[in-house]
């Protein structure tokens, strides 16, 4: 957990704010009977990563200076912000994550925590779009890396936007050496809008261990 921290601490703009938890091994207890009653009858360890997670997004959000409340879900599971802010959950193997902004200092922000040993190569080819294939070659690492990142910008915009791209609607230009992102192409269909703002968007990542954490915001 430190190890995640530290990461997203290197990552995230000073408008940001982030936390992490660990999952319980035992039940736990939803903090506010609204956000989990559509897991009642999911396994313990489900149960307990969206409880880890929506701790986590209280903690992010207590950083903003926004008081403790449920966080329910709409029809699509997306979590409902508080009025005026921003944010986004990601776990991984009992290992989870959250950011939260204010609405006026970050238009929208996407966060995905990844294992990089998890994509087969079927699933790589289904995510890395011809113009990142030569920097991916059969590197999972790397695979997992534009997976996590195409996950977070998802994320990102899909509560403003509402576009549901798949993975290769979007080619990310990888810098390694700042381990930064940006958006080199995105598919004409989606819409005008969002292409626009995509190539504002501004991406940030971090391996640690066999994992590999995202960060995908606009300002």
């Amino acid at each position: 957990m430190n190890e995640l921290q530290s990461a997203l601490q290197g990552i995230v703009p000073a408008e940001i704010v982030a936390a992490v938890a660990i999952a319980a091994d035992k039940a736990e207890c939803f903090e506010y009977v609204e956000e989990g009653q559509h897991l009642v009858n999911a396994v313990v360890a489900r149960r307990n990563e969206f409880i880890a997670g929506r701790r986590c997004a209280r903690a992010a959000l207590s950083g903003i200076a926004q008081a403790p409340c449920a966080l329910s879900a709409d029809e699509g599971g997306i979590p409902r912000w508080p009025e005026n802010t921003v944010g986004s959950i990601s776990h991984s193997r009992g290992l989870c994550c959250a950011v939260a902004a204010t609405a006026d200092a970050v238009t929208c922000v996407g966060l995905d925590l990844e294992k990089t040993t998890r994509l087969s190569p079927r699933a790589m080819e289904r995510v890395v779009h011809p113009l990142e294939a030569s920097f991916v070659g059969e590197d999972q690492a790397k695979g997992s890396l534009l997976f996590s990142a195409k996950e977070a910008f998802f994320k990102a915009q899909f509560p403003k936007w509402g576009a549901q791209p798949n993975f290769k609607d979007l080619a990310l230009q990888i810098d390694t050496v700042s381990e930064q992102m940006s958006v080199g192409e995105i598919a004409p269909h989606l819409p005008e809008v969002l292409r626009e703002a995509a190539v504002r968007m501004q991406f940030r990542y971090r391996f640690l261990g066999d994992y590999v954490v995202t960060l995908c915001w606009l300002n």
